[in-house]
């Protein structure tokens, strides 16, 4: 596994591509392959959203032409990052990766002066990274405040991997986000419009 890791870490930008800009079922089954059980995450999203922990996807999302879901998904994964960042300043945990499934887009977190560098549509984990799972749906849940960290991880809606001390710590920085306030109807409805909805 280890080795696999290094694998993907070390990809050159064009065969990491995530499938925001290139699709492939291979990447995806690679990351199976890597982190057992990490496609179990879907099936969790398609069930939080059948039973509205998160909100309802499309019945036929529209096609996303000018890269608006790779864009908000970019803005999902920086606006975790300045989330951490108001809440833990001063930072001191290990570095950490989040991949998005089904597009196979990482993004990275290193603690910094004032809390996270952010590093989207990053080519892979680091070495020694704590990988999460998750779906872009869920991050912006947590970002938007319509879930905690712990529920999220209750309902299958993120996975960790890596060494279980990092874990532990990863999951107090995320435990640790400030509360917001919940989004209206409308916002969380334009929020999922059809024309923004993750692709896959």
């Amino acid at each position: 596994m280890a080795a696999a890791l290094l694998a993907i870490a070390a990809a050159p930008p064009s065969a990491a591509a995530c499938g925001y800009e290139n699709p492939s079922d291979l990447a995806l089954g690679m990351l199976n392959w890597v982190f057992p059980k990490a496609l179990y995450v879907r099936t969790a999203v398609w069930q939080a959203e059948q039973t509205g922990i998160l909100p309802p996807r499309p019945a036929q999302p529209a096609k996303d032409i000018f890269g608006n879901a790779f864009r908000r998904a970019a803005m999902s994964m920086t606006g975790l990052g300045e989330r951490m960042s108001a809440a833990a300043p001063d930072a001191k945990g290990p570095s950490f990766s989040v991949v998005l499934i089904p597009a196979v887009m990482w993004t990275t977190y290193t603690p910094a002066a004032g809390g996270y560098s952010v590093r989207a549509h990053a080519d892979g984990p680091a070495k020694g990274d704590v990988v999460i799972v998750t779906d872009e749906k869920v991050v912006r849940a947590l970002v938007g405040g319509l879930l905690d960290a712990a529920a999220a991880e209750n309902h299958g809606l993120v996975r960790f991997y890596g060494p279980a001390d990092g874990q532990d710590q990863v999951r107090a920085a995320l435990a640790a986000l400030p509360a917001a306030k919940s989004e209206s109807p409308a916002a969380i409805r334009a929020n999922n419009s059809p024309a923004l909805d993750n692709p896959g």
